[in-house]
């Protein structure tokens, strides 16, 4: 675990509006040793969430199936393949 509380990385984000973001900064946490529990708390009691975040996340318990070896969420993934390709296939 950091020895700084927060950690650095928690106070360069203090608006976490999006999931990406939220799945970010929870695997780094995993990452510094503390578990799904003390990593959610950290950030809700730390940064200003966006509704998404707080219902997507938090409130549908998706937190609890995060793990630091995770690549991407499948419903990130989604999303980035619904982007990529209004990119590649809309040329307007």
């Amino acid at each position: 675990m950091d020895d700084e509380y927060p950690p650095v990385y928690i106070k360069e984000y203090p608006d976490v509006f999006d999931r990406f973001t939220f799945d970010y900064l929870f695997k780094r946490l995993l990452a510094d040793g503390y578990d799904n529990e003390e990593a959610k708390d950290i950030i809700l009691y730390n940064c200003a969430l966006s509704t998404l975040v707080t219902q997507e996340r938090i409130d549908n318990e998706y937190y609890l199936e995060i793990f630091v070896n995770d690549v991407i969420a499948p419903d990130l993934l989604d999303i980035y393949r619904e982007e990529f390709n209004k990119a590649v296939f809309n040329k307007n």
